[in-house]
Order: C-alpha cells, then structure tokens, then sequence
C-alpha cells in the first residue's frame, strides 16, 4: 500500500459566478509553508461523466512596486 506525507491543507468555497469562465469554487491552499489560491471548475467528460478542473496560482510579487510613500513630501526639499 502507497504511504503519503501530508505537506499541507486548504479550503475551497462556493463562489457567486458573473461570468462562465470564473470558477464554481475558490479558495486558498498551504503547501510546505507557502499559500497558493485554488480555483475549481465543475465540468464533464466527452462521456457526460462530472469532474472538477483544478488551477493552483502562486501569488507573484511585482518587482517594479513604485507604491512607496510619495504623498507625504518629506524629502522634496533635498531634491
């Protein structure tokens, strides 16, 4: 028999659709310390059989991030 080690867990929720392309479900996964979102899609085979789609998307930080603190003017005079 097949052992696994669990490397993490999650949830997934029902999710209001406006549109057909959004996911059915939706929801956050921690694996290995790191947190991915999950989105799953109720589908069928070319048989009719149902099955879920599933999508995991890793959260990237934008490294060219210019939200830094620019309303407060405190350095305009050392320019």
């Amino acid at each position: 028999m097949t052992k696994y080690n669990q490397v993490g867990k999650g949830a997934a929720f029902i999710r209001e659709k406006t549109s057909e392309k959004q996911p059915d479900f939706g929801g956050s996964v921690t694996v290995m310390d790191k947190e991915f979102l999950v989105s799953l899609w109720k589908s069928r085979t070319k048989k009719g059989d149902p099955y879920l789609s599933i999508q995991f998307s890793e959260r990237i930080e934008d490294e060219a991030d210019t939200s830094g603190d620019w309303g407060s003017g405190k350095d305009l005079d050392k320019v």
